[in-house]
């Protein structure tokens, strides 16, 4: 061989060399570019989320991108995409998929919120149903949160339509890249195990906590929603240093009146007090007859949840415990509630006639089967009622005409009664005339209109206020009526939540825990054709939590009551909100952590627990009405 030939080999040696180069730095570009392609990805379906995520109250930020929730949210999202690529194979339909259903999940996280009050979660997709019945009283419209999610989406398939181009070469088979995909699945699990699922894991314990408005935005929506689907396990939570040997006793008070009252209770859908968020002014006075009444007690109620979730604040009312064990359930899908302590097992036990009324469907919530449970003696839903009146153009029934159809069974139940004979009769309707979404009517129908602009919320404002008013009109038409009946009559009205809209109008002036308190806080109304006991709640309390109802108004009417209820009535004085979430408030209006609490607070929820969930250490004398 030659120099010449040895020249040559050189410099084809050297042009090769150089051509693998090129090569090798074209291949890494393009796998650089495709790896920063896949991160943004990741990143782009926790902004889609997290942009349905806030809604239009005032005051809510998102996760921030620095903070520990958000590396959390990363690593939830890569998981699933690392799921997802490893059972469709394709890098670019794996992208178009995932994007989709994260703003897809967006915009219905968004509308849930701005119509139920409550965000998406594993436990309201139960309620599928009810959310159905409730859409035919709602249009959609496309506000700046859904654009925004629309325009995130078409950006993210811009980027996988450039990845696409960049790496289409690639000819891969589903087969060929199985084991890579295998690999980055086990990795992304192992990350998942390490910082969420493992014993030191950087997620909180327990992050649903006082309020959804504050958890949500600040530990994420994927986070919060894994909280979600682990409590489906958990339908209890059995209180921390729980022990029967713990539970309080008390002294049982066994004097009671033998009168039997009747007694009308109701929850009034979205009855609410707007100037206890805003100094409220308006052209026209919005509640004329309840304001003007000097023979009704007024006092409020702190509910379970902001905007929605008529079903826990029934719970809360009928049973007189608390939502706070029962993780953000619908208490009525969950709770086995069949020979249950409530204030129609009470009653049922003094020999009272006991109904049930609600106009919609009796599957929302599982209403058919909670007020089975509770022991209701009849029960009406929406094929019972005649003569029902709509407020102009709303599909929801006045309460007025409800009010009627209530009359009229009060009245066939006592005409069944022989002279000599005297069955009392408890009563408790549901409403709906006031439901959302407050854009049903136009403009011109409404009777009552805000001196304030409140932006976008003004105009269903003006239209929720017109409807409490007609409210007003009927409650005032239905004392009228027991003013002219001769039995002993009691009749208690509350509201169940606030509007979905309320935190817009909202005062900003106020700290975290009184807006959440004031948005929970609706009001309570008592009527009796008869003198009560002077010890009334109302005037000595004048704000409770919903749980605390039934045993202040057994309490009131001096009917027997079980020491589970009794045991209430002492603490509420001195802690009257002991309402879902990690916080309670005491009777100087001060909000504390649940894990500070005091042994009175604790042996509640010991109770409570004994009640509900400590099957095999149940003290049935705790519940039971004394003799």
């Amino acid at each position: 061989m030659t120099s010449r030939d040895i020249s040559l080999i050189a410099k084809r040696k050297v042009r090769n060399a150089s051509f693998d180069l090129k090569r090798l730095v074209e291949m890494s570009w393009r796998k650089i570019v495709r790896a920063m392609v896949s991160m943004l990805h990741v990143y782009l379906c926790f902004w889609i989320i997290e942009t349905g995520n806030v809604t239009l109250f005032k005051g809510v930020l998102p996760v921030s991108f620095i903070s520990g929730a958000f590396f959390l949210n990363f690593i939830i999202f890569a998981l699933f995409i690392s799921i997802l690529y490893l059972i469709i194979g394709n890098d670019y339909l794996c992208g178009v998929i995932s994007i989709s259903i994260s703003a897809v999940i967006a915009i219905a996280n968004h509308y849930v919120v701005l119509l139920h009050g409550l965000p998406l979660s594993f436990q309201e997709l139960q309620n599928f149903g009810t959310a159905l019945n409730v859409i035919r009283g709602t249009s959609f419209t496309l506000d700046a949160t859904v654009l925004k999610i629309l325009g995130l989406f078409f950006f993210g398939l811009f980027l996988l339509a450039g990845k696409y181009i960049l790496c289409k070469e690639d000819n891969s088979t589903w087969g060929d890249t199985l084991w890579k995909r295998l690999i980055y699945a086990i990795v992304a699990f192992g990350i998942f195990d390490m910082f969420i699922l493992s014993p030191v894991s950087k997620k909180p314990e327990s992050i649903l906590a006082w309020s959804w408005r504050e958890v949500y935005p600040t530990y994420g929506y994927a986070l919060c929603s894994l909280e979600s689907f682990q409590n489906l396990h958990n339908v209890v939570e059995k209180p921390e240093g729980y022990e029967v040997a713990d539970i309080p006793t008390l002294n049982i008070s066994t004097w009671y009146t033998d009168e039997r009252p009747d007694i009308i209770m109701i929850l009034n859908e979205t009855f609410y007090d707007f100037n206890v968020v805003t100094d409220l002014e308006t052209d026209t006075e919005y509640l004329p007859y309840i304001s003007n009444m000097e023979d009704i007690k007024k006092g409020y109620v702190v509910v379970p949840n902001i905007g929605g979730g008529t079903n826990a604040t029934e719970y809360e009312l009928l049973t007189g415990n608390s939502n706070k064990l029962i993780n953000n359930f619908a208490p009525f899908n969950v709770i086995d509630m069949k020979d249950g302590l409530s204030i129609v097992s009470v009653l049922n036990e003094l020999g009272y006639e006991t109904t049930a009324m609600h106009s919609e469907s009796g599957s929302n919530y599982s209403r058919y089967r909670g007020y089975e449970e509770l022991g209701f003696d009849n029960i009406y839903f929406e094929e019972s009622f005649k003569d029902l009146e709509y407020y102009a153009d709303r599909v929801y029934a006045t309460d007025k005409s409800l009010y009627d159809n209530m009359i009229k069974k009060y009245e066939e139940s006592v005409a069944q009664q022989t002279k000599d004979e005297y069955k009392p009769q408890f009563m408790y309707l549901l409403t709906i005339q006031n439901h959302g979404s407050w854009d049903q009517n136009p403009e011109n129908e409404d009777i009552i209109h805000s001196l304030k602009d409140y932006g976008g919320a003004t105009s269903a404002l003006n239209e929720f206020l017109s409807c409490m008013q007609t409210s007003d009109k009927a409650f005032y038409d239905l004392i009228q009526y027991y003013k002219n009946v001769e039995r002993p009559v009691v009749i208690c009205m509350l509201g169940d939540h606030c509007p979905s809209f309320a935190g817009d109008v909202m005062d900003m002036d106020m700290s975290s825990d009184i807006k959440e308190y004031n948005l929970r806080r609706t009001p309570f109304l008592m009527w009796s054709n008869f003198e009560t006991g002077s010890d009334s709640w109302i005037d000595s309390i004048g704000t409770v939590s919903t749980n605390f109802i039934v045993p202040e108004l057994l309490k009131e009417l001096e009917l027997p009551r079980p020491a589970y209820y009794q045991y209430m009535t002492q603490i509420a004085p001195e802690y009257p909100v002991l309402g879902s979430g990690m916080k309670y408030m005491d009777s100087e209006g001060t909000v504390h952590l649940y894990d500070e609490a005091p042994i009175d607070v604790t042996g509640y929820f010991y109770m409570e627990y004994n009640n509900i969930g400590d099957r095999q250490g149940n003290i049935p004398d705790l519940f039971m009405v004394p003799r």
